[in-house]
Formats: C-alpha cells, sequence, structure tokens
C-alpha cells in the first residue's frame, strides 16, 4: 500500500498522513453505501431536502475549524477559506430548494394523452455516485456532486485526498441522515485503488473535477469497465477540467468595474488557481493602454504570505516551487517571444514557501504558452484588438470551453457574443463566479458536457425511466 501524505504549502509540515485504504476494504464500505442508498430512495424528495438542509448546520457550527483545515492542507488565504464555505451552504441551499420546489418531479406527456396512452418520464436514483474532487476549491467542489447525488436519492463515496479533513467533514455532515448510515463514504485511496474502484466496483456513476490528464484517466477506466463482471457496466461520468478562458474589454465597458472582476476577481482569486479564472484578456485597443496601468496597481497591492495572517490576500501555489518555476518558464517564453513584463515575474520567498509575484503580460500573440495554455496562478496576460470580430477570433481560439467573458454596457454586443461563444458559460459583466442557479458545464477539452447545479444538475444525477400506460382497460 501506498502512503498518502499532504504537507502545508506555506511551512511545509506534514498534515496529513495515511495508507491508502486496500480496494477490498473500500468495496464492502461501497457495498453498505449501495444498501444504504436502497433506503435513502424510499424517502420523498421533500423529505430529503428538509433532512439534508438540517445537515447543513454542520458546516455552520464548525465553520472556522473547517476554514483553518483548508487553509492549512491548500494554502488559501483564511479570510476566502471562510468565504467560500459561506457560498458552498448557499449553493446546496439552492440545490435543496430546487428539489423541494419540483426539479425531479415526473415529467407529464398529458398534453399527448389519448384513449390508448398516457405517459410520464420519471427520475430515479442512480445508487451509488463516485465523486472525486480537488483541492482548489475543496467546499465548492465537493457539494457540487455531493449534494446533487443525495437530492436524488443516492449515495456517496467521496475521495478528497487532497483536501483530506474536507472528506472528513463531509463525512460527518452527511455519513448519517434519517436514521440510515453510510449515506456519504469518504475514502482514503491512492490512484491504483480509486482505478479499481471505478473498473470493478457496484457504483453507478463517476464525478471527477481536475486536470485535462486527470479526465483521461478517469475516462479510461470507465471504458475499461463495461469488460468486467459489475452490476452496471455501463456508467455514465461528469467531468469539469481545466480550462484557459478569455475575457474581453469592449470600447464601452465600465472600465472601473472591469478591472476589478478580470483582475482582482477572475484573475488573483485563490491565487489564481482556479479552472475558471481568467487567463486571458482581450481588450479593445481605445482601452488597452488605460486597462494595463488600472490592472498593474490591482496586481502591485496584491500581499503575499502566511495565508493565516488576515491582510494577506495571495497564498502559495498548492504545487509548491515546482508549479512556481512552471509558472515562470511560462513568462520567460512570453518574453523572449517579445512580450512585455509589466510587473511581476519574479519570485520571492515566505517561510518555506516560494511565491511568484502578481504577473502582468502585454503585447502577448497568439503563439505563446501563455495564451495557448492553462496558467494556473497570478499570471495575466494581455492582447490588444481592433474590434468585437477580432475579439471573438481570439476568445475561441482554444482547445479548452469552459467559460467566457464580456465587459461591456451595450446588450446588443453582450448577445451578439454570447451567440458567438462555444464555452460551457458565458458571462456578462462578470466572470469566475458559479452560480448554484444556473449550470455548471465544461465543453471541449474542459469537460463532457455534463451539468451541475441547477434544476437540470439534479435530473443529470438521476436515471430517466418511462412509464407507458394504456389507461383503455383501467379504472
Amino acid at each position: 500500500m501506498s502512503l498518502i501524505e499532504q504537507r502545508n504549502p506555506f511551512t511545509n509540515e506534514v498534515v496529513f498522513s495515511r495508507e491508502s485504504e486496500t480496494f477490498e476494504a473500500v468495496n464492502a464500505r461501497i457495498n453498505r453505501a449501495q444498501q444504504a442508498s436502497r433506503l435513502w430512495r424510499c424517502r420523498s424528495v421533500g423529505q430529503r431536502s428538509q433532512v439534508l438542509m438540517q445537515a447543513l448546520d454542520y458546516f455552520r457550527t464548525y465553520r472556522e475549524t473547517i476554514a483553518e483545515g483548508v487553509t492549512r492542507e491548500m494554502g488559501k488565504p483564511i479570510k476566502e477559506a471562510r468565504g467560500e464555505l459561506d457560498f458552498m451552504i448557499e449553493r446546496a441551499e439552492y440545490m435543496c430548494r430546487f428539489a423541494a420546489d419540483g426539479a425531479l418531479d415526473a415529467h407529464s406527456l398529458a398534453t399527448y394523452a389519448g384513449e390508448d396512452f398516457s405517459g410520464r418520464l420519471e427520475s430515479r436514483a442512480k445508487g451509488v455516485v463516485y465523486v472525486i474532487t480537488p483541492w482548489n476549491y475543496p467546499l465548492f467542489c465537493a457539494i457540487n456532486g455531493v449534494i446533487c447525488a443525495l437530492l436524488s436519492g443516492s449515495a456517496v463515496v467521496l475521495k478528497h485526498t487532497t483536501t483530506p479533513s474536507v472528506g472528513e467533514h463531509f463525512e460527518r455532515a452527511f455519513g448519517s441522515l434519517d436514521g440510515i448510515d453510510d449515506l456519504l463514504v469518504n475514502i482514503t485511496v491512492d490512484f491504483a485503488v480509486s482505478a479499481q474502484v471505478i473498473e470493478h466496483s457496484d457504483i453507478n456513476h463517476v464525478v471527477f473535477t481536475g486536470s485535462v490528464k486527470g479526465g483521461q484517466t478517469i475516462q479510461q477506466s470507465v471504458a475499461a469497465r463495461v469488460f468486467n463482471e459489475v452490476p452496471s457496466p455501463f456508467i455514465a461520468s461528469s467531468l469539469e477540467l481545466g480550462s484557459s478562458d478569455a475575457a474581453y474589454i469592449a470600447e464601452d465597458a465600465d472600465l472601473e468595474h472591469a478591472v476589478l472582476w478580470a483582475v482582482k476577481i477572475g484573475r488573483l482569486h485563490n491565487s489564481g488557481q482556479s479552472c475558471c479564472a481568467v487567463k486571458r484578456v482581450y481588450v479593445h485597443e481605445s482601452r488597452y493602454r488605460d486597462f494595463i496601468d488600472r490592472a498593474r496597481k490591482v496586481m502591485e497591492a496584491e500581499v503575499c504570505g502566511d495565508p493565516m495572517a488576515e491582510g494577506v490576500t495571495m497564498g502559495p501555489l498548492f504545487g509548491g516551487p515546482a508549479a512556481v518555476e512552471s509558472l515562470v518558464a511560462m513568462v520567460r517564453d512570453a518574453e523572449n517571444a517579445g512580450a512585455r513584463v509589466i510587473c511581476g515575474g519574479t519570485t520571492e520567498s515566505h517561510s518555506e514557501a516560494l511565491f511568484l509575484s502578481p504577473t502582468l503580460i502585454a503585447d502577448a500573440t497568439p503563439d505563446m504558452r501563455v495564451l495557448r495554455e492553462e496558467t494556473f496562478g497570478p499570471v495575466l496576460p494581455v492582447v490588444s484588438v481592433p474590434d468585437d470580430a477580432a475579439a471573438i477570433r481570439e476568445v475561441d481560439r482554444s482547445d479548452f470551453g469552459l467559460t467566457a467573458s464580456i465587459f461591456t454596457t451595450s446588450r446588443e454586443r453582450a448577445e451578439r457574443f454570447i451567440a458567438a461563444c462555444d464555452s460551457g458559460t458565458v458571462y456578462v459583466n462578470r466572470c469566475n463566479f458559479v452560480d448554484a442557479r444556473l449550470g455548471w458545464i465544461g465543453h471541449r477539452c474542459s469537460g463532457n458536457g455534463s451539468i451541475a447545479l441547477s434544476p437540470l444538475g439534479l435530473a443529470a444525477f438521476s436515471y430517466t425511466r418511462s412509464v407507458n400506460i394504456d389507461p383503455s382497460a383501467l379504472r
């Protein structure tokens, strides 16, 4: 068995160390979760929603403990960790409301009924949903799959080994509900055992949030499963992967508002470690110089350091020196190809951690790595464009398709941009913001088009069943 170990990215102290569970041990727990799901699905949707709303009180009670654990394990500034927890609760409450308001109700075909036909389409619980969640937004990413699965009547197996305390808190909050045990099972397993879970255990759906490479690995295991003797060989997967999200600052944009969102929130939040962070900015040539000046001031105001300190706005990168050096190499690549580094581009050390100063790059070109690849950290390339058409071409010049955003005061311009963009979410005058009322979807290399959150997300975590009735002989 392999040792699973996590270190505090700021102090380098070991904060978690445990041997991977064996497949045999985990498989026994999965079988118990499958049994629990059969009891849980018998509760009405309204009952499940009410029970889960009450379970969320756990996170309110232990708010500070949970936030501190997140900061220790992945380096998010403590203020941001608290904020993530608060918004996680809000997100889960929305999903409970959707369920209680009928999002899982049967779709009636009464409009098409006749003397020999009546019917409906029903949502049915899948059974056990395997949720594999990452470190960068450990609460957000976990709740997306967990709450949808539980509301739809399924049990959950949760793998959260990169931010392990969160998995433990989720098990305490959701593991036993309404007298039913094993509804959420938190497992500590390595990659090999995780693959065995997907390929050989009695699960019914896989949820993965992470890198494109990780998504490829998950999809391979889902494909391999069909050759094994398992109850449900042809399971579905929900993949939300990386991206290189673009923002366009149009000539009529409110520049102060655009810089706040595209730079402070869109690029620098969570030290730039977000799948939907703004990683490329295209600015109309008439606003380009002004945008650069304002963006530089925002970046230079950031404070790197101890993420437990209240005044720190940027914690260490989770990947440590290797992550910093990878970003520095991308900056040097752009600089050598003719781009200008306006600020940053240098490293600084605090305690045991190496930081990359927030880096603004002007005059980037399409062949540069900072525009072609995902930059998972505080690096922002900016490009001048002559008009909307050129901006749209550049925004869509990517293999990814998670989000895109436009900043404009023209509704007509916004709608043209929305129609032209090929991404799972299109933002207008905001970015890097996941709203539970809307679905979360990745296209192309950013995912397989599955949906989480929103009323539609609940149905996506359910099986659909047709009920076909000949009413002519019924009384």
